[in-house]
């Protein structure tokens, strides 16, 4: 009768460099995830109660109250915060797809077409990131103030021309896309010109071409502009707060500050609970966007070929 031998299992010795590993690594994550819980836990304060108590590491209220979170999802106490929500989402859906089409148009143009002085030009807009945001400030600011018969603005007279208006979102968030534009050009030059030619030879003609049979090779690419466009329009505070003015137009993380400088009288202070409430509101959507979408964001940037 055969005997089978079964290889016993090990037993892990313990070993103490792996328990220091755990140590740290929990130590690290509690460190990044501790603005999170102050947040959360802050939310459930009324004004008086946040302004009057000394917070610990972990604020309990006393009283916890719901007022807070019903104003984010419902506007409850502060109507105008469906209207900063419904701002941000409209400008974060409007440039995301123009960002998806003109990168993909973009380097559609640069990987495929033959034109005169193309490599001039791509280096070129290239260039242009390398200049700091902040740098851009001033020049943007007289630019949508001087543009012309608009806000008041004629070829003789000033006005505001663009400002506080919706043409700064419409107009500064769809610009040519210069990194997805580098980014769908290394990933098209990768694809053999054999493709374009077959799909000629069966009838498809120049638009079928772009959009049937190179941009469903381009996905993962496209999947991945559009992420990281729609965090940064989302969390971007600069436009509105430097380019309008009117409540009408502002989107919550603008909104967030002019409620942190709205309070008035010699002792009287923001509604604390309720703006963090608010910032929880603008982190919560940004981190369910990379967690549930991250795969793609390093699938795109695996299939640029970026070449060193």
């Amino acid at each position: 009768m055969a005997v089978l031998n079964v290889p016993m299992k090990k037993r892990r010795n313990f070993d103490v460099s792996h328990l220091l590993a755990h140590l740290v690594l929990a130590g690290a994550g509690f460190t990044l995830l501790y603005p999170l819980i102050f947040m959360i836990m802050a939310g459930f304060f009324t004004e008086d109660e946040f302004s009057s108590s000394i917070l610990g590491l972990f604020p309990i209220p006393d009283e916890p109250t719901l007022l807070n979170y019903k104003t984010l999802v419902f506007g409850s106490a502060d109507s105008h915060v469906q209207m900063y929500i419904r701002n941000s989402l409209i400008r974060t859906l409007y440039s995301t797809f123009f960002a998806v089409l003109t990168a993909f148009l973009g380097g559609y143009a640069f990987a495929r077409l033959r034109f005169k002085g193309k490599d001039a030009l791509f280096l070129g807009l290239l260039a242009t990131q390398m200049i700091p945001g902040v740098v851009s400030l001033i020049p943007t600011y007289l630019q949508l103030a001087r543009w012309p018969f608009a806000g008041g603005n004629d070829i003789f007279t000033g006005g505001t021309g663009l400002l506080d208006t919706w043409w700064v979102y419409f107009l500064g968030g769809p610009g040519l896309n210069i990194m997805g534009t580098f980014l769908v050009k290394q990933s098209l030059e990768k694809v053999p010109y054999e493709l374009d030619e077959a799909a000629k030879v069966d009838g498809a003609g120049p638009l079928r071409i772009i959009f049937q049979v190179l941009f469903p090779l381009q996905l993962p690419i496209m999947a991945f502009i559009a992420i990281t466009t729609a965090l940064g329009t989302w969390n971007d505070f600069a436009t509105p707060f430097f380019y309008t003015s009117s409540d009408e137009l502002q989107t919550l993380p603008a909104a967030i500050t002019r409620l942190t400088s709205a309070a008035t009288g010699a002792y009287a202070t923001p509604n604390y609970p309720l703006i963090i409430t608010l910032g929880l509101g603008t982190t919560i959507p940004a981190l369910l966007i990379f967690f549930f979408f991250q795969k793609y964001i390093v699938q795109g940037l695996a299939n640029t070929g970026i070449k060193g």
